[in-house]
């Protein structure tokens, strides 16, 4: 055996031409490892079938045109990305491929970005550098971000944007479900700009709940929130009855009075007082906040406030009677305005709400003296629980880091994890399982909560929008949310809108609701004598809305310096409210104006004018819209909506002067029936 390798180490390398050429037959073989490797791998076999794919196509010359064989690469060195996604999938720009359903030769849907500046995973995920299907899609030892489920594909778009996008319904839905249902208070989430994101559910301060309810209902509340109101935001702790006696005992014991007497609530026959309590709480339009369960089983109201199904077994008489009077005198921060209730509004509406019971809710409900033990227990677990982290409780501090923090948990690494039984091996499984069962975590601290499977997506969905990529991105790319301004108004008028809650409903100089129309410009709009008869006595404006503004019984004074303010400050700088004169309109004007309004606009489709006749219930009724606007900014209105208020359903028609012109002086003669009044 040594012999014949003596012989063919001779044979190869035994003098200096027989080493040359085999060192040459050794180089050309290395050398043509690399192109007969790479004839045989993935992406070349998809080229090829691409190639025969667009042979029988009769746009077959153009896209063969259009071909790039071999590796095709989009680097972004400022992001860290290598893309190389188009080398199989050869199909994404060629819009006439619609036909084609086989991936990876699908066309790409319409987007408002250039696949070749920003490429596939930013969207996608996955691995970029990938040439291999294993490699690029999915999770392997060397990378664990597969790419992202077409389910929780917006994600990729709130890396970018905190703004609210027309086209991420889920996300919008997921950040409002986190601001809304307090996620944001027991963990820490970050904005790129190092903004702390903020609850919107202002959970109520516990300091007088001894004042407010009873131990029973604190028990029965603390056991099932859901039990109580289907609309709770509270989640369901699981306490058992021991704990739930305990905690109770304890937010009772430190539940201390306000200090304020009870105001003085005439006493009167209790059907006879629900009956008219029933008008009151219509007539004041608690609806529009409050949602209650009707006979049918239907849940019929507002958001806004706390839902009041069963609200008489809640709250103390006395309570309820203080709070209706004037609720600043207990919550100083309530969003619920203060509507200056006389003697007779205030003893029906309480009996109405005072009706509104569940003798069910309670009825197993018996708890004996708490004992010092118990309390002390209770106080244990309001602590580990992290209950100060949403109310704000006497004894307690508010926790600092309750929970972890979850600004970058969209990137957050798989072997961190602790999976429950049964849960697959990714990151949106992952979070999808601890929002639905978070018990099923060994050592879990999160309470049940009682999403829906839409809003279980929409939350995962939001998670893992917040990665490390998402906050270090360049400011260039990243489009920020709107950020509420502080604006407060000043002086008298100012503590009335205060005092009314204004900014539940409307917004003002950046900062309000959006239930209402916004008031920035309302003074360039409204008439002063319109606007204070409007503050006395709210009128229908929109008669297919179910939500109104309900009556805050001002005095004449405070309706006219409330006028007077909106009047003077929320004006816009773009143009003179009094710049026209409705006086100078002639008859040929208002009669064009008339013909434009029916003929060629069409406008009594959405608004009405002719009462009898028109059948338009979309926008806000016309008829004493000349009694309500001043010319100007029905002029402005008519040329741009938008300008005047962004987002608004008026579209713009591109009127003419002269169309807009005529136009308004239609509509500024319908004002006859508030003359005469």
């Amino acid at each position: 055996m040594r012999q014949k390798i003596q012989k063919l180490w001779q044979f190869l390398f035994g003098d200096g031409a027989r080493a040359f050429g085999t060192l040459s037959v050794i180089l050309l073989i290395c050398l043509a490892i690399a192109p007969a490797k790479d004839r045989f791998r993935e992406w070349t076999r998809y080229q090829q079938k691409y190639l025969r794919l667009i042979r029988g196509r009769g746009e077959a010359a153009t896209l063969q045109r259009r071909f790039q064989g071999g590796l095709q690469q989009i680097w972004m060195p400022e992001l860290g990305v290598t893309d190389r996604c188009g080398t199989c999938h050869l199909g994404l720009k060629e819009a006439s491929l619609w036909d084609v359903s086989t991936q990876p030769f699908r066309p790409h849907p319409p987007i408002p970005h250039s696949l070749t500046e920003f490429g596939c995973v930013m969207c996608h995920r996955g691995q970029g550098a990938a040439t291999g299907v294993e490699e690029a899609h999915r999770s392997t030892l060397a990378w664990e971000q597969p790419i992202l489920p077409a389910r929780y594909l917006q994600a990729s778009c709130g890396q970018c944007h905190w703004n609210t996008l027309t086209g991420t319904p889920q996300l919008n839905l997921g950040r409002q479900l986190l601001a809304r249902y307090d996620c944001v208070s027991c963990h820490v989430l970050k904005t790129p700009d190092g903004r702390r994101l903020e609850g919107t559910t202002d959970a109520p301060a516990l300091t007088h709940i001894a004042e407010k309810t009873t131990r029973e209902w604190t028990f029965a509340w603390l056991k099932n929130p859901q039990a109580y109101a289907i609309t709770a935001t509270m989640p369901n702790f699981q306490f058992t009855d021991a704990d739930a006696r305990d905690i109770s005992a304890f937010l009772m014991s430190v539940g201390q009075a306000s200090g304020l007497s009870p105001a003085a609530v005439p006493a009167g026959d209790a059907a006879a007082d629900a009956q008219a309590g029933a008008s009151v709480y219509g007539e004041s339009f608690c609806a529009s906040c409050h949602a209650t369960v009707n006979a049918a089983g239907m849940l019929v109201g507002g958001d806004v406030g706390p839902e009041l199904t069963r609200i008489g077994s809640k709250v103390k008489p006395e309570w309820l009677g203080e709070w209706l009077h004037n609720p600043k005198t207990y919550d100083p921060d309530t969003a619920m305005p203060h509507y200056r209730f006389d003697q007779k509004q205030l003893g029906p509406l309480r009996a109405f709400i005072e009706a509104k019971t569940d003798s069910d809710f309670l009825a197993n409900v018996h708890l004996e003296p708490a004992s010092p033990e118990q309390v002390a227990h209770g106080k244990a677990l309001v602590t580990e629980r992290g209950c100060a982290s949403c109310h704000e409780i006497n004894g307690i501090k508010k926790p600092a880091n309750f929970a972890p923090e979850l600004t970058v948990v969209g990137s957050e690494s798989l072997m961190k994890i602790i999976f429950a039984p049964g849960v697959e091996r990714t990151l949106p499984d992952y979070l999808r399982a601890k929002i639905r069962q978070p018990h099923a975590f060994p050592s879990a601290k999160m309470p049940q909560y009682t999403f829906t499977e839409a809003q279980v997506d929409a939350l995962v969905t939001a998670l893992l929008a917040q990665t490390e990529r998402a906050r270090t991105l360049p400011a260039a790319l990243r489009v920020a949310g709107k950020r509420e301004s502080n604006y407060r108004p000043a002086g008298k008028a100012g503590q009335l809108m205060a005092d009314m809650n204004c900014f539940s409903c409307h917004a003002i100089n950046g900062r309000g609701g959006n239930m209402a129309p916004d008031l920035t410009w309302e003074g360039s709009s409204v008439e002063r004598r319109w606007l204070v008869s409007f503050m006395k006595n709210p009128n229908t404006l929109r008669p297919a809305l179910i939500r109104r503004m309900p009556r805050f019984n001002v005095t004449d004074a405070e309706a006219e310096t409330i006028a007077d303010y909106i009047l003077t400050v929320y004006q816009t700088p773009d143009f003179d409210r009094d710049a026209i004169d409705p006086a100078k309109f002639s008859a040929a004007d208002v009669e064009l104006g008339k013909q434009l309004f029916y003929s060629k606009y069409a406008c009594q489709s959405c608004h009405i004018v002719d009462a009898q006749n028109d059948k338009g219930y979309i926008g806000p009724t016309l008829t004493q819209v000349g009694a309500r606007l001043n010319a100007a900014w029905i002029f402005h209105w008519l040329k741009d909506p938008q300008a005047l208020r962004p987002g608004t359903v008026e579209p713009n028609r591109n009127l003419s002067d002269a169309d807009a012109r005529a136009l308004t002086a239609f509509l500024m003669k319908q004002n006859k029936e508030v003359a005469k009044k």
